[in-house]
């Protein structure tokens, strides 16, 4: 449970003694700003494989090279997977890896947030400014809720979603682990969106949505199938004894 004055440290039971951010680009710039909102000062530690350099100012350690993250594990105790649009499941089972080397998530909501008291957020969401998480409603682990989302009463929502900016969840929505929500869409009351879909922009879904399917238009109907990607050789290598 928690509220829109909260605080990440609150949930944590051992002290936060550095963070990763697992990605350098616009949503680790987001969240490092709002780890300094929350009083958690900025991240010790930022890897991208796919970045030169990190291209904003930051006063963390970067590196681009797994091996040298490695050798750098000691420093942080918490950890941020900064991996947004549809790849909520490579956000998920990158989290399953950095829990194996014993690093804790981190929980971030901004404090424009509102979040009922009797909605439960789970480890590692990250919750933007004016969304709306309503009664009785439950959010699953390294889920996102993207800015003036809405969650109605009585939600559902699963592990690696992607709520984004301006959706609309009607209530006692069901959505399932790793399914994704476009901007400006509207989920109306009572139906569930199968585990991997992929609900378009703007799309107003009337129905049921199938699992690992693409839905879009008004009313949304079915255009493609949807594949969930997920490369977990780099993380492989980072959790190895040797």
């Amino acid at each position: 449970m928690t509220d829109s004055s909260y605080i990440p440290s609150k949930q944590e039971s051992s002290p936060i003694s550095g963070v990763l951010l697992w990605g350098g680009k616009s949503k680790a710039r987001i969240l490092n700003e709002m780890l300094k909102e929350c009083g958690l000062g900025e991240a010790t530690l930022i890897y991208d494989k796919t970045l030169p350099e990190v291209p904003f100012p930051h006063n963390a350690l970067f590196t681009n090279d797994i091996s040298v993250l490695k050798t750098k594990l000691g420093l942080v105790s918490h950890y941020i997977v900064c991996i947004g649009g549809e790849h909520g499941f490579a956000r998920f089972k990158t989290s399953e890896y950095l829990d194996q080397l014993g690093l804790k998530p981190l929980t971030i909501v901004h404090s424009h947030a509102f979040i009922d008291p009797t909605a439960i957020i789970s480890a590692g969401c990250q919750i933007m400014p004016s969304a709306v998480i309503h009664k009785f409603s439950s959010i699953g682990r390294h889920t996102i809720v993207n800015t003036n989302a809405t969650i109605d009463h009585e939600c559902t929502i699963g592990d690696g979603v992607h709520v984004m900016g301006s959706a609309a969840v009607a209530g006692k929505v069901v959505i399932s682990d790793f399914a994704t929500i476009g901007t400006n869409a509207t989920i109306l009351p009572f139906l569930k969106i199968g585990e991997g879909s992929y609900v378009g922009a703007g799309a107003v879904v009337t129905k049921d949505v199938q699992p690992y399917t693409v839905v879009a238009g008004v009313p949304a109907r079915e255009i493609r199938t949807n594949e969930p990607v997920f490369s977990p050789e780099l993380l492989e290598c980072l959790t190895k004894n040797s």
